[in-house]
């Protein structure tokens, strides 16, 4: 009964300590996750959110549909160009256009080739 008395303690000691091992961090949100609890405020409007692309021009983001679709604007009172998304991460894709967020930055890729980055104001 000795040895038991020895290797019991020992035994809690390893399961006590297993128990209390670290759980790895949540991973970052993507930009999807961020602004789709922003698609739409308390006064009823959409989460507008402002981006500065590298041709100097401004463009508006809306984030609707939990962030699987975004309306794209030159101006706050332009019609907006719709693209959506299947799932969170992934590309949005529209009739003539498609956009793909990295971080703040986001890449706009028009019907004719034409390139476009812009960069989410305030975070420069």
């Amino acid at each position: 009964m000795t040895p038991l008395k020895r290797v019991l303690p020992a035994l809690i000691l390893v399961i006590g300590l297993a128990a209390c091992t670290e759980s790895k961090p949540p991973a970052p949100p993507t930009e999807q996750q961020i602004h789709s609890s922003d698609s739409a405020v308390a006064t009823g409007e959409m989460g507008r959110h402002p981006y500065r692309c590298s041709d100097g021009e401004p463009l508006f983001v809306d984030y609707k549909d939990n962030g699987l679709q975004i309306d794209l604007r030159r101006s706050s009172s332009a019609v907006p160009m719709t693209l959506t998304a299947p799932a969170q991460g992934l590309q949005y894709v529209g009739e003539t256009a498609t956009a793909t967020f990295k971080g703040s930055q986001l890449t706009i890729v028009e019907g004719e080739g034409r390139t476009r980055t812009c960069e989410r104001e305030g975070t420069r």
